[in-house]
């Protein structure tokens, strides 16, 4: 009768150890799949982080805006030329714009001319269509072609205006400006913003000029007109788009154009003794810019005219690089 407890009691000892090695291994693996830790929270460099927030696309553009005025200030010290310069890639929010300063247009006048033309001709002050005969009292030398045809011969506003910009024809402008009056085209400048351009004699006044009366501008008001135009904002969309095929078809191709084979320039120069400007849009791949070059007191043209090409190609290789 004792022997069934006898083996129960030697038992006991082995379903202890059994019942703890099962809870062990229990409590085991519910550490082993409990709830994960949530993971340390990163370390930040507040110093970094700062930088990071007050960096803006405004930074970079400026930052490049610096580095193109150094390298065209290198440029521009190369002679005793003085240069003015406008400068608007499609990043930047403002141009560039060094030494700015009023002085004598040349030729550059003829695009306000040729804007209050087209605003009138909007407005239905103007037909652009009209046809005026040119007189041999009119004709006057300098750049163009009509000065050179046999009679008197009749032409369109339309082509008169083509002429003024494309051949920058002295004797077409100074029929549109008989057309248009003084008071027209200073007006139209004037409510416009183009307060620094002043209309003062026709083209080939030798005596206003030796009296000390010239035509101005800046390449502020100039690279202000080629940014409306081009923005589609100056007279009209349709206008505008008129206004630069004209000027796609400018014949001078001395310096943007030479300077830039690749490209495509809607531009307009202006040449006298000693001064030797170009100002437009200048467009590749898809984008366009606005370049605005004025020089004066040169006394080696060709010299002026390499600087101005290498001005060009450093500004464009600054567009290229923000493509």
């Amino acid at each position: 009768m004792h022997r069934p407890v006898k083996n129960r009691n030697r038992l006991l000892p082995v379903v202890a150890i059994t019942i703890s090695c099962l809870l062990l291994l229990g409590a085991g693996v519910f550490f082993s799949y409990g709830p994960e830790e949530p993971p340390a929270a990163p370390q930040v460099d507040p110093v970094a982080a700062e930088n990071k927030e007050l960096s803006t696309p405004k930074d970079a553009a400026d930052d490049d805006e610096k580095a193109l005025e150094e390298r065209l200030s290198s440029l521009m010290e190369k002679d005793g030329t003085q240069y003015s310069v406008y400068v608007l890639l499609p990043s930047w929010p403002t141009p560039l714009v060094s030494h700015d300063r009023q002085q004598s247009s040349a030729s550059i006048i003829k695009i306000f001319i040729l804007s209050t033309a087209y605003e009138m001709a909007e407005e239905g002050k103007l037909d652009l269509d009209e046809e005026i005969r040119v007189r041999r009292r009119d004709m006057v030398g300098g750049s163009g072609i009509l000065n050179g045809r046999p009679g008197e011969p009749v032409l369109s506003v339309r082509e008169l205006l083509r002429l003024m910009i494309t051949e920058s024809d002295n004797t077409a402008t100074n029929v549109m400006m008989d057309r248009l009056t003084f008071a027209g085209i200073q007006s139209h400048c004037e409510a416009h913003g183009f307060t620094n351009t002043i209309l003062r004699r026709k083209m080939m006044d030798i005596r206003a000029l030796r009296a000390g009366r010239d035509n101005l501008t800046t390449v502020g008001d100039v690279g202000e007109w080629m940014r409306r135009l081009k923005e589609r904002r100056l007279v009209s969309p349709s206008a505008d788009e008129a206004m630069e095929q004209i000027l796609f078809a400018q014949t001078d191709t001395e310096c943007f154009p030479r300077a830039l084979p690749q490209a495509a320039a809607a531009h307009k120069t202006g040449e006298l003794a000693g001064i030797y400007h170009d100002a437009g849009i200048i467009y590749e791949g898809g984008e366009g810019y606005i370049l605005v070059i004025f020089s004066s007191d040169s006394k080696n043209r060709n010299k002026t005219l390499q600087t101005m090409r290498q001005m060009t190609e450093t500004v464009h290789t600054c567009f290229l690089s923000g493509q």
